[in-house]
């Protein structure tokens, strides 16, 4: 088979509806259900059209969407919820694998509550984040369990279709600080603290850049972060950044680290 130019590459990469599949293979693949109702009802594609498959781990597959066999219909006036469509089958043509990402980015946090939590998993997949570890700290209010945790990676992977991402972020919960960061790289951790004496992460970066590839950012609990946590992030050379004059939450934190290491990419 005959590959695409490499122009068709970039239209498909940039324009094609996205959709996660976590085994794409030449062939046949047929999307869950969710992905087909975003196929087939949100965005009532025709069988032909061409879309984009990505696994979260690196496959991407380019393909067309098939004849699933029947066609999904609209509700009727009457009825309160619309019927799930049979899965949405994609014949794929062809499955690239992209290599992970060169520069890297864990970050360490507390649970957020209510929303907030989904909406910083959105966020920092989108601005490509690595790994994500929701760690245990001394004034944590809130320990996502599984469920939520399944939930949350449910996220990243709406956040990874609409960012383009390849490799979506590795999610952990439940972890005890010292854990979260014990494998930070050396010279590469950080902590997030408002002490006005502390070099601003902009500024931490810019005299980094050469040698932080990969980096470890730490934001602590609302309470804050106690004198015993932070003699064992210095202990572990933990360097003190500052993000704003503000106190600001957690989530947004952890947004504004994301950004700033995002913004520093080909630097």
């Amino acid at each position: 088979m005959n590959q695409d130019p490499p122009h068709r590459t970039i239209l498909l990469t940039v324009h094609e509806p996205r959709f996660y599949c976590p085994h794409i293979e030449p062939g046949v693949a047929r999307l869950d259900a969710a992905e087909s109702r975003h196929a087939l009802l949100s965005l009532r594609l025709k069988p032909g059209v061409a879309v984009v498959l990505f696994d979260g781990c690196g496959r991407v597959g380019y393909g067309r969407l098939a004849d699933p066999g029947v066609e999904a219909r609209e509700p009727d006036a009457n009825r309160k919820h619309r019927r799930t469509p049979p899965g949405a089958a994609v014949y794929v043509e062809r499955v690239l694998l992209v290599p992970p990402p060169a520069r890297t980015l864990t970050l360490v946090c507390p649970g957020c509550k209510g929303d907030r939590l989904d909406w910083l998993v959105e966020k920092c997949t989108e601005l490509g984040v690595t790994t994500l570890r929701i760690a245990q700290f001394a004034r944590s209010v809130v320990q996502p369990g599984e469920t939520r945790i399944d939930k949350l990676r449910r996220s990243t992977v709406e956040a990874g279709k609409q960012s383009r991402r390849a490799w979506l972020p590795e999610i952990t919960a439940a972890m005890p600080l010292a854990e979260a960061v014990a494998s930070a790289p050396q010279g590469g951790l950080i902590v997030a603290d408002p002490d006005e004496q502390a070099p601003s992460l902009a500024s931490w970066l810019h005299g980094h850049a050469l040698n932080a590839q990969h980096l470890a950012a730490v934001v602590g609990p609302e309470g804050g972060i106690t004198a015993d946590e932070m003699s064992l992030l210095r202990a572990r050379g933990a360097q003190i950044v500052r993000l704003a004059d503000q106190i600001l939450r957690v989530e947004t934190a952890a947004v504004a680290i994301a950004a700033n290491w995002a913004a520093r990419g080909g630097v």
